[in-house]
């Protein structure tokens, strides 16, 4: 079975060494297998493999911060800002506590996004072309270009009008926060433009009839707001709002119409749920009552007519519209995600290190780097069309394979353990290399069912660029697509009781299957095992030993990934080399699960390094230390299939 797959490396790592297809003796074929594997692949995918890594990949996020890799200075393309993770330097990825961000330093990168980016534009676009000219009897417009409803109010002429003011007098200097921005987008995302919604709040009616696409209703005071973004909510679909429901449709053969009686809804509950970048999981959605978007709807209103160009648009006819795309940025550039989501800075132009650097510093400085990248679009029709993304995979959908992939793994574990000479530890990697790459695992639910799966989240891309992504935010806290897919806590903790049970009712088992009668392990491939695993350990030694005498960095910080590899694993393989040989030479074999402990445990630093993720090593050393781990697997295989003598 298992010489089937010796096409490719990568298939070699998933063959099953069952000793009655050759004339082998027991234990030999896993041996070569074993080597063959190991040898023939590279170390990171090797490590993909590797048990012990997946111990602090439940969730993805960093868990663990070692003050030593805190002081390297190497240099990252991805910065992370995530909340409730520790903070931790990667050689691929820095993680910085969302919350040590200051309030101060996320009002100065709002006031930097806002120096750039406008929430409305003046510009006349193809859409509004082709709308019908402003009804003068319903609206008008401000010097700003904001409109306001006239004295008669559409459909409903003899009640008195909401929001009829022409001349709005400015109230005291208030800035909006990154999340007023957000709730802003948030009223405007998704509205069908042309439905026509009538609101009652106490006397007073507010339509959206004859209501410009994507304009701005010019508000002078949160009461008035209410019904503007209680209209806008009722315009959306039904999983996005509760007040779609609520609104009563009115039979009209011109356009779909909606009647809302504002005194009949509790402004003070959750009224939206709103996922941008799509499948965010429900507690991560934009959720605000009415009351709270009324108030952001208010706050940026009065930003735009403080910085709105003075060109008499009631003169020229010029209607400030919603820039959708470049309020939301401003929102999360602004740290509208920092408190329960993740913003992630990407292929920025400079690298730079995390040595020394404060966590408002490492923020603001990426905020600025994207900004000069946008300058050329910003307030353009390219920013929308050619810059901006959104998207995701659905990762609940997702969730029977994981199922299917922990029941299969669990299967795997427990033959590779009853039918072949294969120990604890080695069939758990035997099994991993499965699915090492597969969607059976949890970490596929953030990755998606093919390459082409978009990254969950919003995204900026880099100008004149169609692949590169400079900035990345998502509304939940999640762990980036990022590398290939890793095996993760549950696979390999459910893979190892399976292996476990497999060892303890071996005989049971195969019993009760009709198995071929179990064959011993001879004692020279056990001594072949224990051989090898010296050998590689040995080689391990050579080669750090010629890079200290030329390099002389063995006490650097930027070594203290090597350094832990190296103690765990060479004073374990040693440890395991030595208990094997006692073992066989004082006819215990029974007590192999001690050289499988071993060999698990001594992983446990390594998926500590980084988290669970590839650290900085020389891959060279890091390929004979993962193929030093698989010999002491073999090792303890040998062992415990040797049976007494």
């Amino acid at each position: 079975m298992g010489m089937l797959y010796l096409s490719s490396a990568q298939i070699v790592l998933a063959q099953a060494p069952v000793n009655d297809v050759v004339s082998w003796p027991s234990g030999l074929l896993l041996l070569a297998s074993i080597l063959y594997a190991a040898l023939g692949t590279s170390p990171d995918r090797l490590w993909e493999i590797e048990p012990s890594s997946g111990i602090f990949l439940f969730s993805g996020l960093p868990k663990i911060s070692i003050p030593l890799m805190q002081r390297v200075t190497w240099t990252s393309n991805a910065c992370h800002f995530v909340p409730g993770v520790r903070s931790a330097n990667g050689v691929s990825n820095f993680w910085i506590r969302a919350e040590n961000v200051t309030a101060s330093a996320r009002a100065e990168a709002l006031q930097k996004a806002l120096s750039l980016l406008q929430c409305v534009s003046w510009d006349i676009r193809a859409e509004a072309v082709r709308e019908l000219k402003l009804d003068t009897k319903i609206w008008k417009l401000s010097p700003e270009g904001l409109i306001y409803p006239t004295s008669q109010v559409a459909f409903r002429p003899d009640v008195k009008p909401l929001i009829s003011t022409p001349d709005i007098k400015l109230p005291s200097l208030s800035i909006p926060l990154a999340w007023d921005f957000l709730l802003f987008a948030t009223i405007e995302y998704h509205a069908t433009q042309h439905w026509v919604v009538e609101v009652r709040r106490k006397e007073h009616i507010f339509s959206t009839y004859g209501m410009p696409f994507h304009s701005v209703v010019n508000v002078d005071s949160e009461e008035d707001a209410l019904a503007v973004v209680a209209a806008q909510m009722v315009r959306r679909p039904h999983g996005q709002s509760s007040l779609r429901a609520r609104a009563r449709e009115i039979m009209d053969p011109q356009t779909e119409h909606f009647f809302l009686d504002l005194d009949a809804i509790d402004i003070d509950v959750p009224i939206c749920s709103i996922d941008f970048h799509a499948y965010a999981p429900e507690r991560s959605k934009v959720s605000a009552s009415l009351r709270e978007l009324a108030h952001s709807y208010y706050m940026v209103v009065q930003h735009i007519r403080r910085h709105a160009p003075r060109n008499n648009c009631d003169m020229t006819g010029h209607i400030a519209r919603i820039n959708f795309g470049q309020t939301l940025w401003v929102a999360l550039l602004g740290g509208a995600v920092l408190d329960n989501g993740r913003m992630t800075f990407i292929n920025l132009p400079e690298t730079r290190a995390n040595w020394k650097v404060s966590a408002d510093h490492a923020y603001l400085t990426r905020v600025e780097s994207v900004l000069a990248q946008l300058e050329s679009v910003a307030n353009t029709p390219a920013f929308e069309s050619t810059i901006t993304g959104a998207g995701g995979i659905s990762r609940g959908t997702a969730m029977p394979f994981l199922v299917a992939g922990l029941i299969g793994q669990m299967i795997i574990c427990y033959f590779l353990s009853v039918g072949t000479s294969a120990g604890v530890w080695t069939s758990v990697i035997l099994a991993n290399s499965l699915y090492a790459g597969r969607l059976h695992d949890w970490h596929s639910i953030y990755f998606g069912k093919s390459n082409s799966s978009s990254q969950p989240g919003l995204k900026l891309r880099v100008p004149d660029m169609k692949t590169d992504w400079m900035c990345i935010a998502t509304f939940d806290r999640s762990s980036p697509k990022e590398g290939l897919l890793r095996q993760g806590f549950l696979l390999n903790i459910l893979g190892l009781t399976a292996a476990v049970l497999g060892a303890i009712f071996q005989s049971q088992t195969r019993d009760a299957l009709g198995f071929s009668p179990f064959t011993p392990t001879p004692s020279w491939v056990v001594y072949t095992s224990i051989a090898l695993c010296v050998g590689t350990s040995a080689f391990i030694v050579l080669m750090l030993f010629l890079q200290y005498i030329t390099e002389k960095t063995w006490t650097e910080d930027a070594m203290f990934p090597t350094r832990v590899m190296a103690y765990t694993t060479l004073s374990a393989s040693l440890i395991v080399v030595a208990l094997a040989i006692l073992f066989r030479v004082r006819n215990m074999p029974e007590l192999w699960p001690i050289l499988d402990a071993l060999t698990w445990i001594s992983g446990l630093p390594l998926g500590t390094i980084e988290n669970g993720r590839l650290f900085s090593v020389d891959d060279n050393i890091l390929h004979l230390v993962l193929l030093n781990r698989w010999m002491m697997g073999a090792v303890a295989s040998a062992v415990g299939s040797s049976g007494r003598r």
